[in-house]
């Protein structure tokens, strides 16, 4: 099947930016971590190209569609406020749909499945699980202290440093540093990144994990300081229908630095097949 040569921008009901890749029969949705704040909501030129190739392996059988978060949230927002976002999303312009959350995104989209099930397919939780680790939680306050001084280079940074591994977490925080002194970050609205810390760091949705339905592919890796082995276990654990594909010694980074492992897992569980509990 040939895919879409030309990705599409937008909003979807208005107020959620998205970028669309791919013409395939299913539909993706693909829910973006805590990054998604730290830009302005216009989907440009490189930022779809970007997209079209970080997706190309599901491009002939999904229509994905990357869909970011509101600008202006309002204060005290929450995971739950914001996969309720999500689910009018789903039923208002595809009607259901297989989702893949991210790190903040796997936290919007746990919630998603447990208040919608009616709309989710399966359900990705990917570098995320029921809640922050401690060590999490410390660096999640150190970014929120960030984003009250809006020092959003020392954000980037900081989450390049738990992302990556070897001589890629010493050297992709400098970088991040450097460029944001050029071209920092642009928030379209500053406070945006202050409530989405807040919706991670207050968010615990360990109680209804047991209640959430659709059948769930949890997947990160083994020493990410925000979503660890323990962690990742306890998820799979407790939901009903759950399989788990771990990547050992890699850190929140691991669907970019595994990333064909990361693709192949994701597409071989959204297709039906088993991933059993395992580590590469």
């Amino acid at each position: 099947m040939l895919t879409s040569t030309r990705p599409e921008t937008g909003r979807l009901m208005g107020s959620l930016p998205y970028v669309k890749v791919g013409d395939g029969p299913k539909t993706l949705l693909v829910i973006p971590g805590l990054d998604d704040a730290l830009f302005d909501g216009s989907y440009g030129r490189v930022d779809a190209w970007l997209a079209k190739r970080a997706l190309r392996r599901f491009r002939d059988d999904y229509t994905v569609y990357v869909v970011s978060r509101p600008r202006r949230l309002a204060d005290g927002r929450t995971v739950r406020g914001m996969a309720a976002d999500y689910a009018r999303v789903l039923e208002n312009e595809f009607g259901h749909a297989s989702v893949l959350g991210i790190s903040m995104g796997g936290l919007i989209a746990q919630e998603l499945a447990f208040g919608r099930p009616d709309l989710v397919d399966r359900l990705v939780v990917a570098v995320a699980g029921c809640r922050l680790s401690e060590e999490g939680t410390e660096i999640g306050n150190r970014l929120r202290w960030y984003a009250l001084e809006r020092d959003w280079p020392a954000i980037r940074a900081t989450l390049f440093e738990q992302m990556y591994t070897g001589r890629k977490r010493e050297i992709y925080p400098r970088l991040a540093r450097a460029a944001g002194r050029v071209r920092p970050p642009t928030p379209a609205d500053p406070n945006d990144v202050l409530v989405s810390i807040d919706a991670v760091l207050e968010y615990d949705g360990t109680d209804h994990l047991g209640e959430i339905e659709p059948r769930t592919l949890v997947i990160g890796g083994t020493d990410d300081p925000f979503f660890p082995e323990e962690i990742l276990r306890e998820t799979h654990e407790r939901l009903p229908d759950a399989q788990l594909a771990m990547f050992r010694d890699a850190r929140h980074g691991a669907f970019l630095e595994r990333k064909e492992g990361f693709d192949n897992w994701v597409l071989q569980f959204l297709e039906g097949e088993a991933v059993r509990v395992r580590q590469r």
